[in-house]
């Protein structure tokens, strides 16, 4: 995984920090765009998908246009968004973020969202993984966290794999319309984190 980082000049201390870019061996992570939208819309109107996720189905397409407004003008102290980017191709197939953010309390929660038809092809490990990176080099939090249902095993075993602990159930912590869902709190620190790459290498 590699970061890429604006060139340094005497503005920026004047400007928003640039959207830091994510590069995999077959993803781009990078700030979402208004044309990702229907691309997004493959997602959120997909009610497979949405069903483990913390919003309604987006019966109409201005919904999934909002929210990705909403990505793109994100406060990356609380929370940042990535369109999850075929990396030959640029098109957006899902997203991964942090939220909840309290970066000098170093800690945040994590979320993450793969178009159905790219599933099981280890998409949401390779973009959860670069961003995992970031959230502990460049943005040196403590602790990452996700909430995660309990049927959602494809979620649970992602984060396992970097070694977030299951830390108890959290009784009808979501409410989705009407409906109240119980989650599985799972954390992983800083001390426990071990890379990507440092995994390849060891």
């Amino acid at each position: 995984m590699v970061v890429l980082h604006p060139q340094s000049t005497p503005d920026m201390a004047k400007k928003p920090i640039p959207h830091p870019i994510l590069l995999t061996c077959r993803l781009r992570l990078r700030q979402f765009r208004e044309d990702d939208a229907d691309a997004m819309h493959e997602c959120f109107g997909d009610p497979d998908v949405m069903r483990f996720w913390n919003l309604s189905v987006h019966t109409k397409r201005i919904e999934t246009e909002r929210a990705v407004r909403n990505y793109i003008n994100c406060t990356p102290s609380y929370y940042r968004f990535w369109a999850v980017a075929d990396a030959g191709s640029d098109r957006c197939i899902g997203l991964v973020a942090y939220y909840d953010g309290h970066i000098r309390s170093k800690r945040a929660s994590i979320g993450y969202m793969v178009n159905p038809v790219c599933h099981r092809q280890g998409i949401a490990t390779e973009a959860v993984s670069a961003m995992l990176d970031h959230c502990f080099s460049e943005l040196h939090l403590h602790r990452v966290q996700a909430f995660i249902h309990p049927d959602n095993t494809a979620s649970r075993a992602v984060v396992e794999k970097f070694g977030f602990r299951c830390e108890g159930l959290l009784r009808d912590n979501e409410r989705v319309g009407d409906v109240w869902h119980d989650e599985m709190l799972y954390a992983l620190l800083n001390t426990d984190y071990v890379s990507h790459e440092a995994k390849k290498s060891g």
